[in-house]
């Protein structure tokens, strides 16, 4: 049973950490996922256990992910039904970041969903620009003129001016590759 109990919750043990990661490649994450981010008001540092029950109960509320298996199930569902969607790639990304920080998905397991997800999104689109705009084509017409798209668009906005913003400090079209 407490075999069981782990594979519902804990990811297998991996040494991967932060700073056997390219930067860049971190940086293209976060500006990947920078709406998102602002929106929700996420930061990923896995440490911080509040973060970590936050992400779980996101997981949950939001996506019926109360398990490893099930997150494993929402990101491999979102690969196979519509790769070229550049919203159903970045909810990989986010949900494979979120993951990471729920403690379901190991850094590396995080990673890899996110260098390939990104390279579907770069075949579907040319720039920061034309992802946010897709993005927020998409959650109109998947929630119409919600709080949600309205804070989404005004996070787009802040972004696309903003002279710190992430899709600034790492060119879109950078090559996404493991390098670990």
């Amino acid at each position: 049973m407490e075999v069981q109990i782990q594979q519902e919750i804990c990811p297998p043990p991996d040494s991967l950490t932060f700073a056997d990661v390219d930067s860049k490649l971190l940086r293209w994450i976060e500006a990947e996922q920078a709406i998102v981010k602002v929106v929700n008001g996420w930061k990923c540092h896995k440490d911080d256990v509040q973060k970590q029950r936050k992400g779980r109960r996101y997981l949950l509320e939001k996506h019926e992910a109360g398990s490893r298996p099930q997150l494993i199930d929402q990101i491999m569902s979102l690969g196979s039904l519509s790769p070229n969607s550049v919203w159903d790639m970045s909810k990989a990304i986010e949900l494979a970041t979120i993951g990471y920080l729920a403690g379901y998905l190991t850094l590396r397991e995080a990673l890899n969903v996110s260098v390939t997800a990104g390279k579907r999104i770069q075949k579907c689109t040319s720039s920061w620009e034309n992802m946010g705009m897709a993005y927020l084509r998409y959650l109109k017409t998947f929630e119409g003129n919600s709080e949600r798209l309205r804070a989404s668009e005004a996070a787009f906005e802040q972004l696309r001016n903003s002279s710190d913003s992430p899709y600034k400090a790492v060119s879109f079209e950078m090559e996404l590759k493991k390098t670990w």
